[in-house]
């Protein structure tokens, strides 16, 4: 009975010595793995992945980090080393609260080669919010369409003409925005740069009167009169001041009453009639 209580005893202490063994094996190769896992460089991980570490030397931008920074380790030994998104952008912004973040950005390791679809509006205003409130605040054709309707990859202004004849033949690619902004291309405006032949395209009676009248007026561009605004109709005191005695302007409440349109001045026949109405 001796001996067997002894042969239990034995057996009890060497797997008690198995165990502490193994546990400080266990333990000591934990900490080489994690030494390994220490000196580990980006060209350590290209000896295997290659087309991946170029990619990030080229394309990575802000993702150009050591390749431990974002994976945690390597299989078979560790699992599910592909973080989250949201591991690193977790700002307060609108964007990173975005669902299926792969969708867009499709390479982690190229994180700014943006892929689109021809539907997304939402991921787009996210960022571009500015430009949305123009779209909402002057409604037009622009307002309804997505966003990729028009930018079809990331960062892309396609010319106007792409969708829109140009109102003349003389007209290029970059005309239209001296007067049309893309978000809101019903609230015109321009500069002082435009041509006037580029306001006749579209007014075309008032143009070729201008241009086939003997005034002086025949020789000043479109935008000398009508700045900043379209639609805006100066008055004409705005150059001539008021250049007749007060009885006449007081009498008659507009230049046009005698010199006729702007566009088409005719003195000598507008006050020939004011005249002959007068003297009846």
């Amino acid at each position: 009975m001796a001996g067997k209580v002894f042969n239990f005893t034995l057996c009890l202490v060497c797997l008690c010595l198995f165990c502490v063994h193994i546990t400080h094996f266990q333990a000591e190769a934990s900490q080489n793995t994690q030494d390994i896992k220490a000196t580990v460089s980006v060209s350590d991980c290209g000896k295997c992945h290659e087309d991946v570490v170029f990619t990030l030397s080229t394309k990575g931008k802000a993702h150009q980090a050591l390749c431990g920074d974002c994976h945690k380790g390597h299989p078979p030994e560790d699992v599910g080393i592909i973080p989250l998104c949201s591991q690193c952008h977790n700002e307060e912004s609108d964007h990173f609260r975005l669902e299926g973040c792969m969708t867009c950005h499709v390479n982690p390791h190229a994180p700014l080669e943006i892929q689109l679809t021809r539907d997304m509006t939402k991921p787009c205003v996210s960022c571009h919010g500015e430009q949305m409130e123009q779209l909402q605040k002057y409604p037009s054709i622009h307002t309804i369409l997505a966003c990729t309707a028009c930018h079809t990859y990331h960062g892309q202004i396609q010319p106007c003409t792409n969708c829109h004849l140009p109102h003349s033949d003389t007209m290029k690619d970059d005309s239209c925005t001296v007067c049309h902004q893309a978000h809101m291309p019903l609230e015109i405006r321009y500069g002082d740069s435009i041509l006037s032949e580029d306001c006749g395209s579209c007014h075309k009676d008032e143009y070729k009167q201008m241009t086939t009248n003997t005034s002086k007026h025949r020789i000043v561009s479109c935008i000398s009169c009508h700045s900043d605004t379209h639609g805006n109709i100066p008055e004409c005191k705005k150059c001539h001041g008021l250049p007749h005695a007060e009885k006449i302007h007081s009498r008659y409440k507009t230049c046009g009453e005698c010199h006729g349109l702007a566009h088409n001045l005719d003195a000598t026949a507008a006050s020939t009639n004011i005249f002959v109405k007068d003297r009846k």
